[in-house]
């Protein structure tokens, strides 16, 4: 079984990309200040970065663990009376196995 690219590229300069021309204004602003003497660092994240990092902060923000589904599915299976959907079970195996080979 092949495992391809799970997290998506990790390596910034796998895709050579075409400057957007709000990154010469950028690299325009900052020859400026250089050139009237004063330091300007600035940082622009795309949006990519920060669609990412939104999606960490939701994540790090959501709770572990939904407590009350957990409690009611142990009682069901200390019961006895758990009946796993096998069939929907093995179809989301067989969608995640044929992601992973796409």
């Amino acid at each position: 079984m092949v495992i391809r690219n799970i997290v998506g590229d990790q390596n910034p300069y796998a895709n050579k990309k075409i400057e957007r021309p709000e990154a010469k204004e950028v690299r325009n602003s900052q020859e400026s200040a250089k050139t009237s003497g004063e330091v300007a660092d600035r940082v622009v994240l795309s949006s990519e970065a920060r669609l990412r990092g939104a999606a960490l902060q939701t994540a790090k923000e959501a709770p572990d663990v939904r407590r009350e589904k957990v409690d009611e599915l142990k009682r069901q299976v200390k019961d006895g009376t758990y009946q796993p959907d096998i069939k929907k079970a093995a179809a989301n195996l067989i969608r995640d196995d044929l992601d992973l080979l796409v």
